[in-house]
């Protein structure tokens, strides 16, 4: 490629931004080229090189701002026109990453003005090519995590389920970190093969380290696959707890609890622990309220009432509709069994307070008794007279008549002294030998 060295041979202002650009994409790479470059900007500059850095900069930093303008002024409509929600995203999200891109090759280009003409150093500008393509990577991988974040949002808000959006999330994000750090290698041109040679020990400690976000990891992967639970879902983990799940992550899972609390729950514990989706296959669920009425009583009466009252509590569906089983002859009472169903698992425990509070109202207006344990205590007459110490009893319940405690078999101490073991002072006195 072919450039002008002097004004005279371009007919007109020397370097424009447009000659500029070519010229210096023309010169990478080649001394001879640089050294041409270098020339001919002195010579149209008059020895003032070093204007051309600023006006590429200004010029690199009002073309973004117009290019940011334009695009938000015509991606606008744009996005009403998008017929996927994936295209919404990425209107959405384009705007800034294309103006950071236009601003970045003018750095570029500012410096490697300022490297052929300024510094002369023509062997750092690989060092350049290099920062500025890893700083465009890491700007379009931050991007690209942003439009896939921004995608799970507008599927959510449009009311239909996609089980898959939690998974592919992150999954998304895992792809773009992986091969924006393979484009940096490949930009830096690394040696991995001493990386490669230690990998197998490096393998095993890595291992050791993060088998737990390993775990969590792959019990995610594993819980998608089998169709677990899903956002909005509501879940028992081991009887423990109860909740909702807010969202499914890389490493947990998040549940909000019927007390208003958040908890993190990792997906390795879900992954080895029973988990119950009270969600599934369908949000209602069915609820069976023990029900006991007194011996006597009409279970056909019983049974009006009770289905009557399930019909008139608003948490309780029509279709199916509600039953009650006669469950069995109970010690003191008729046991029944009311079965019916709810729109929802989080209003089980309101549905049985207005059912509970309904069939007691019920039974109290129709004057049936609901029955509560009750023993008789029977004392068989053997002849034997038996009697009871009330001063023992008032004195010390844990002490004999004497006031010593008593033995394990029930009786005194002082019942199983001997002779022997008689008190000196009880014995008669003995006689006193005053011979000397």
């Amino acid at each position: 490629m072919s450039f002008p060295l002097t004004p005279a041979e371009t007919g007109s202002f020397p370097w424009s931004s447009y000659d500029l650009v070519l010229t210096v994409l023309a010169t990478l790479g080649s001394t001879a080229r640089s050294e041409a470059l270098a020339a001919w900007l002195e010579s149209a500059t008059g020895g003032r090189s070093w204007l051309a850095v600023p006006v590429i900069l200004v010029g690199s930093y009002l073309l973004a701002r117009l290019v940011q303008w334009w695009s938000r002024r015509r991606l606008a409509g744009s996005e009403e026109r998008a017929t996927t929600s994936f295209g919404r995203a990425v209107f959405e999200e384009i705007h800034a990453p294309l103006a950071a891109t236009i601003a970045l090759f003018g750095v570029y280009l500012s410096l490697v003005v300022i490297d052929l003409v300024v510094l002369d150093l023509v062997e750092s500008s690989a060092v350049l090519v290099g920062v500025v393509s890893t700083a465009l990577v890491v700007l379009w991988a931050r991007a690209s995590v942003r439009i896939g974040g921004r995608w799970i949002e507008y599927v959510n808000e449009t009311g239909v389920e996609y089980e898959f959006a939690p998974i592919f999330k992150n999954l998304w994000t895992i792809a773009i970190v992986v091969g924006a750090g393979l484009l940096v290698v490949s930009i830096w041109e690394l040696e991995l093969t001493p990386f490669l040679a230690s990998a197998g020990i490096l393998g095993i400690v890595l291992g050791f380290a993060a088998q737990d976000a390993i775990g969590n990891l792959i019990g995610g992967v594993a819980l998608y696959f089998d169709n677990t639970y899903k956002i909005g879902d509501v879940i028992r983990i081991d009887d423990e707890m109860r909740g909702t799940v807010t969202d499914v992550g890389i490493r947990s899972t998040t549940v909000l609890t019927e007390d208003n609390l958040l908890v993190t729950v990792p997906n390795a514990v879900l992954n080895s622990t029973q988990v119950v989706n009270e969600s599934a296959p369908q949000r209602h669920m069915r609820l069976r309220i023990p029900i006991t009425a007194a011996y006597g009583t009409d279970y056909h009466e019983v049974e009006e009432l009770v289905i009557e009252v399930a019909r008139e509590c608003p948490l309780v569906r029509d279709s199916p509709a509600p039953k009650l089983l006669f469950s069995e002859f109970g010690d003191s009472a008729l046991v029944f069994e009311l079965r019916l169903y709810i729109n929802h698992p989080l209003v089980e425990k309101r549905a049985v307070d207005q059912i509970n509070r309904g069939v007691y109202d019920a039974f109290d207006e129709a004057g049936i008794t609901i029955p509560f344990p009750q023993r008789e205590l029977s004392f068989l007459d053997d002849g034997t007279e038996h009697r009871f110490d009330d001063r023992l009893s008032a004195a010390d319940p844990a002490s004999t008549a004497d006031g010593t405690p008593p033995t394990a078999d029930g009786t005194s101490p002082a019942d199983d002294r001997t002779p022997s073991a008689v008190d000196s002072s009880d014995a008669p006195d003995a006689p006193r030998d005053d011979s000397g």
